[in-house]
């Protein structure tokens, strides 16, 4: 831990930042360039503190002599975006890398999330390439999120990798109660070799967003037909009720779904049923700066307390006996969605951010909860952000999780995480 009192350090010692640059007109930065390059260099060191008794733990270090207590993780990641434009068309990317370093060695990756054409016009456009589209109104959860992967509850901003798809947007503006309407079809094509982590059978697949701006409220109709997937139909809104105060929602149905659980004797069962999911939440800021974002979650497709426990039961089973039988059903059922983010029912997120607290200039303080409204387990990340440094943001965060045993958050791998972002942009 003594880095990272070093690291604590140089974080607090930056608090005092550089005395703001003198502001100078330049007409020129508001012209386009035919070319934009930005992007990213971060540094992330972490300290994992493990729930030694957790599921989880248990799963991903099988060997009771090499089972750590802790882990020391260190991360650096490269993300550049840019774009060339001619004429009415542009070329976009968006790319990340990063190398890790941790208990089990290092680990690296590089990907394009985003590589598209891009062309438009004053009532119709279109792309063509690799796109991270984001549907849908929730902050920490989108269940009309059709085309796209899944946030992060605990980190929702973070970037996301994007599918293949083929899609056009058509633009009215009206004068009355309605004053926009938009079209959005979206092809997404599903082989072996492409898209292959939207569906496992391969397909044509395609979704579609109808966009009303009426009455000041935002409104979207959203689709996915039968295709490599299953058909779902979604609706989303957002409403400014005062300049401060807004209230967004999503409700999406799934038609005949497939679902995976456990029988009793620790087999996968394969179940068909429609399932509706919806979200509703709210933003409120506060005279004092205060931002205050509240969202209740219920995943129609998640798993019931009952469900979920056997999967507890099953791997308590396997600890105890090592039947390479069990280890096969664990496995399975990992993949069938029981290891996954938030895999249960209902869910409460909250988050909290204040700009200059105590008016300390360029610090943020913020808090994000998620509470399991199930089995009462959930998780608590306090942090501190700081920006006072040119291109340059410092962000000490925490991970907390607590519940009892055979709950969500109680089962977790890490009990407490300790993390310094350090991310300069260009």
């Amino acid at each position: 831990m003594t880095h990272w009192l070093a690291g604590l350090i140089i974080f607090l010692c930056a608090l005092p930042g550089l005395a703001a640059d003198e502001f100078e007109f330049d007409s020129s930065i508001y012209e386009k360039k035919p070319y934009e390059l930005g992007g990213y260099l971060e540094f992330k060191p972490e300290y994992l503190d493990f729930n030694q008794n957790g599921v989880f733990y248990q799963l991903n270090f099988p060997d009771d002599e090499e089972r750590p207590s802790s882990d020391d993780r260190y991360t650096v990641a490269l993300e550049l975006e840019g774009l060339y434009r001619f004429g009415q068309s542009s070329m976009n990317f968006r790319g990340h890398s990063e190398i890790q370093n941790n208990f089990f060695g290092t680990e690296h990756d590089a990907s394009f999330f985003e590589l598209y054409y891009s062309r438009s016009g004053e009532k119709l456009s279109f792309e063509l390439g690799k796109r991270a589209l984001k549907w849908g109104k929730g902050y920490a959860w989108n269940p009309v999120g059709f085309v796209e992967r899944r946030k992060d509850p605990g980190d929702p901003e973070l970037s996301r990798e994007g599918f293949i798809v083929a899609s056009a947007e058509y633009v009215r503006s009206f004068n009355g109660p309605l004053q926009t309407l938009a079209f959005s079809p979206v092809l997404v094509p599903v082989t072996n070799d492409i898209n292959e982590d939207f569906s496992a059978k391969e397909d044509l697949n395609l979704a579609g967003k109808l966009y009303l701006l009426y009455h000041d409220t935002d409104i979207d109709f959203l689709f996915l037909t039968e295709g490599s997937s299953i058909g779902r139909i979604g609706v989303d809104f957002s409403r400014n009720v005062r300049t401060n105060f807004e209230v967004h929602g999503e409700l999406a149905w799934v038609n005949d779904q497939s679902r995976k659980l456990l029988g009793a004797g620790g087999e996968l069962v394969t179940v068909s049923e429609s399932a509706t999911s919806y979200l509703l939440g709210l933003r409120y800021l506060t005279a004092q700066d205060m931002t205050w974002i509240l969202e209740y979650y219920h995943n129609g497709s998640g798993f019931s307390e009952a469900e979920y426990a056997r999967f507890f039961n099953l791997v308590a089973a396997l600890e105890d006996s090592g039947d390479p039988e069990l280890l096969n059903q664990v496995n399975a059922a990992r993949d069938a969605g029981f290891s996954a983010p938030n895999p249960m029912r209902d869910y409460l997120h909250l988050k909290v951010s204040q700009k200059e607290p105590f008016d300390i200039v360029y610090l943020n303080f913020g808090f994000t909860s998620i509470l399991n409204l199930q089995d009462d387990s959930y998780s608590l990340i306090p942090e501190l952000g700081y920006t006072g440094y040119k291109n340059t943001e410092l962000r000490l965060r925490a991970a907390l999780t607590n519940g009892n045993s055979n709950t969500e958050f109680g089962e977790k791998q890490n009990e407490s995480r300790l993390e310094l972002r350090v991310r300069y942009f260009f």
